[in-house]
């Protein structure tokens, strides 16, 4: 059943272009947005994998934010000490730019293998015994035997979900094996403005759909939960140990949890229009009083507010953490990134977020810039 239509959107909110052009030129996919009333998935009906590409040209790599950072650490602590990896094999599927599980194989003692199209660093083993790929992880019977299966944000990519999980099920074949998910949630996702609802997400999963699709592809759920605010949701799964009992101590979530995603669904269209109309308003307003408005984070929810609530680039700045984004121009609207640093000279006194997780953080960071301003939380 169809529930909102955003209109077109940038495809590529990863890729970062020199030229002021190219960006504006990039390309647009429609988002419809469609749900299951049974189990509350949601997934991008007009979603036309031809257009969406990933390659080393595409930076989501959130590991420059030391929250971040720290939230990674933990997670990694957390999975080290859940599951008995000592020498044991982790296939990271969507592997980024290898941080996770170069730290994960360190702090375990395990080694892993990953696979990321927009990996760019060097292929191989390196010394913390992860052995890294540039390109898709392959399927069925050339997939490496793995002990544990991690997949961080690209599970929501996948044009068909449930295919990936039940041929991971499959290469698990009798062995014992563990998996760990992890995808924006959905909940969060459609009770807010929905920032976070970009091209390239073709499904949503809230806690419901999420242990629906794990336990249709063949997997037992061990536990799952949200991090990071909530804005994170994560399933832990396992195959061939149902002699041991289930990891977590909270029960299995159920139709209630289905009602509390369909109650946001309903309310998703209107509420996104609302603060798209909100946010423009409210930038007009702070440029008619010369406050010289920025925008700190150019991710995929920066591109997306960009594009409902700054198409006419009225902000005076957007800047970001990550140097590989400086003096690079993001798709559609084609606002420049800058660094942090030239906030010092513009001294704008209000600064927009779209993560309420980074606030601390960027506050703390403009106090050391010697930059005074309101912080927005869009």
């Amino acid at each position: 059943m169809t529930f909102a239509d955003l209109g077109d959107i940038p495809v590529l909110c990863g890729v970062h272009w020199a030229d002021a052009g190219a960006a504006a030129a990039s390309p647009v996919g429609r988002m419809t947005l469609g749900y299951c009333p049974s189990c509350a998935y949601v997934r991008n009906l007009a979603f036309d994998p031809a257009v969406m590409v990933y390659d080393t040209t595409m930076d989501t790599n959130l590991h420059h934010s030391p929250a971040f950072q720290e939230f990674s650490a933990g997670l990694v602590k957390h999975l080290a000490g859940r599951f008995d990896l000592a020498g044991k094999r982790v296939l990271d599927v969507g592997c980024g730019q290898g941080e996770f599980l170069r730290e994960l194989c360190h702090i375990s003692g395990s080694t892993g293998v990953g696979y990321d199209a927009m990996y760019a660093g060097p292929e191989g083993t390196d010394p913390s015994g992860a052995e890294f790929h540039s390109g898709y992880a392959p399927r069925g019977e050339a997939l490496p035997e793995f002990d544990m299966f991690t997949s961080r944000h690209w599970f929501e990519h996948i044009d068909d979900p449930y295919e990936f999980l039940a041929d991971l099920r499959q290469q698990a074949g009798t062995r014992p094996v563990y998996g760990y998910l992890e995808v924006p949630d959905a909940v969060y996702d459609m009770s807010t403005a929905g920032w976070e609802v970009i091209y390239p997400h073709v499904s949503y999963f809230d806690a419901y759909s999420l242990v629906r699709i794990a336990e249709r592809a063949g997997w037992r759920v061990e536990d799952t939960g949200t991090w990071f605010g909530g804005m994170f949701r994560y399933i832990e799964l396992s195959a061939n140990v149902d002699d041991r009992p289930r990891l977590g101590s909270e029960p299995i979530p159920g139709p209630a949890e289905r009602e509390r995603q369909l109650a946001a669904v309903a309310g998703f269209q209107e509420r996104n229009a609302s603060e798209q109309k909100a946010w423009r308003d409210r930038i007009g307003e702070l440029v008619a009083r010369g406050a010289r408005p920025v925008l700190w984070g150019a991710g995929s929810r920066g591109v997306q507010f960009l594009t409902f609530a700054d198409a006419d680039r009225r902000l005076a700045a957007v800047v970001d953490v990550n140097p590989r984004k400086w003096g690079r121009y993001l798709p559609v609207t084609a606002h420049r990134v800058d660094p942090p640093e030239t906030l010092t000279e513009l001294k704008p006194d209000a600064v927009i977020i779209t993560n309420p997780s980074y606030r601390n953080e960027i506050a703390e960071e403009l106090r050391r810039l010697g930059v005074t301003a309101e912080l927005l939380i869009a």
